[in-house]
């Protein structure tokens, strides 16, 4: 065969190799992008990376997903960016509205929609209120105080509540690069220092140019195949990356974190003040501080700065601890995150809070005749009569369900 010959016959194989590669790229991007939220392997499809905003990212309007580790729940995002159904803007009057912000709490990761304790608080309060009562869940995987405070900056005004209400967990105190990291599609590297507990103490973010970064993220080949490794790498990280983003930070000698925690939410009770709200914390127990002899450490804490400042808490503990019978249902599903009777749980004790503190319209009050949970003072939860309504309702709840589905 001439020399010629040959090497058009080469770069016709080329050629070939080279569009049949290309096309079965092209393929794979339109597979991924159509499959995003299904196959994403968690729940960053749902997310969508807004770096020009103090809060990074947002829920996406009109995501859905389903998560087999979560117990294939299915979670669908509004056309207005959250897990909940559309509200009316302007709030329609004689509405008393609630807004609820958090993270993966406060959004039901791993329950249903309608299990997430603001949907069943909502529930809860409309059955006693003298008004109609909505409470809004705009809580965000992911988020935390930082995040929180400029989100409802931007939506107080729009959605005009009454209530704020803040969902407190333990891990609020942790570095939150890998929370962060692990609800969008693309490295938050820039995070500002503003988002951080403790920013002496914050882990190195990736060293990648941001026009690569952000190139690779909106080829979803790419952002695919980067988190792969990113999770790879995650599960594996360096001890001192374990501790700043999973060990609890909730001790007094945190100082640096709490001042941190303040101060956030020093910005959401002035915003929730300039719109004609008040402000509350909700503060969420871990697992491990089920055991009755485990003594508390971040409670006391919050307790102490709010009454500084002037807000209300309701501490949840109590009501977990007395809900935490033997051969109960399971609380959370990890270390964090509540179950559906968890939920309830949660729900029933802040109902009961909000109603005894004059925090919602009510027809009656009688309930508050009954004492609130306290701590002894080894620690251990005192038991309210509340606390046990409240474990009761759900382990009756959680009968009757498991007795209609069968």
């Amino acid at each position: 065969m001439p020399v010629d010959a040959e090497r058009l016959s080469l770069r016709s194989r080329l050629l070939a190799g080279f569009v049949g590669l290309t096309f079965a790229l092209c393929a794979a991007e339109a597979v991924l992008r159509s499959t995003s939220p299904a196959v994403d392997g968690g729940l960053r499809g749902l997310h969508e990376m807004q770096p020009d905003r103090p809060w990074l990212y947002r829920l996406r309007p009109g995501a859905e997903t389903r998560l087999a580790v979560s117990g294939d729940i299915p979670y669908r995002i509004n056309s207005d960016g959250f897990r909940d159904r559309l509200y009316a803007r302007p709030k329609p009057p004689g509405t008393h509205r609630i807004i609820v912000l958090g993270d993966s709490i406060a959004f039901g990761y791993g329950v249903a929609e309608d299990e997430a304790f603001p949907a069943v608080l909502e529930a809860l309060l409309r059955a006693r209120s003298s008004t109609r009562t909505e409470v809004l869940n705009f809580g965000v995987n992911g988020y935390n105080p930082y995040n929180e405070a400029a989100l409802l900056a931007h939506l107080a005004p729009e959605y005009e509540p009454d209530l704020v209400l803040v969902q407190f967990c333990v891990n609020d105190l942790n570095d939150p690069t890998l929370h962060f990291d692990a609800s969008t599609v693309q490295v938050l590297s820039e995070i500002p220092e503003l988002a951080f507990p403790s920013p002496h103490s914050r882990i190195p973010g990736p060293p990648v140019r941001p026009g690569v970064r952000d190139m690779c993220g909106k080829i979803a080949l790419c952002a695919r195949s980067r988190k792969l490794f990113e999770s790879r790498a995650q599960a594996a990280a360096d001890p001192r990356t374990q501790t700043a983003t999973f060990a609890p930070h909730d001790r007094p000698e945190n100082r640096t974190e709490w001042r941190w925690l303040r101060d956030r939410y020093r910005e959401m009770a002035r915003t929730a003040a300039a719109n004609g709200a008040r402000f509350a914390v909700v503060v969420f127990p871990y697992q491990n501080q089920l055991g009755r002899q485990t003594r508390k450490t971040g409670q006391p804490e919050i307790a102490r700065i709010a009454a500084q400042e002037g807000w209300e808490v309701a501490d949840l503990l109590a009501a977990f601890r007395t809900a935490a019978a033997p051969n109960s249902e399971p609380l959370f599903l990890d270390l964090w995150h509540p179950t559906s009777a968890g939920h309830r749980i949660a729900a029933e004790a802040i109902a009961h809070e909000l109603v005894c503190r004059a925090l919602v319209p009510v027809r009656s009050r009688d309930e508050c005749t009954n004492p609130r949970p306290s701590e002894s003072v080894d620690g251990s939860a005192a038991v309210s009569d509340a606390a046990t309504r409240a474990g009761a309702a759900s382990r009756n709840g959680a009968a009757a369900g498991r007795a209609g589905s069968t």
